[in-house]
């Protein structure tokens, strides 16, 4: 009986832990994304944002 029912404690905690992971990883996409961090990164990655060099931004589309 003891075991079980120690089994049963590790998987409630393991499910939480993983629950409370899941909850914080959430909130920590929600912080970037306020902070604009992903809108940022789509801006580096654009290949309009070299200045308006014209041609060579055409090309390289």
């Amino acid at each position: 009986m003891g075991e079980e029912r120690a089994q049963a404690t590790l998987e409630y905690a393991l499910t939480i832990v993983a629950l409370l992971a899941l909850v914080v990883g959430l909130a920590c996409l929600w912080r970037a994304g306020e902070r604009g961090v992903f809108v940022e990164a789509a801006e580096r990655a654009a290949s309009h944002q070299m200045d308006g060099l014209g041609a060579l931004d055409i090309a390289l589309f």
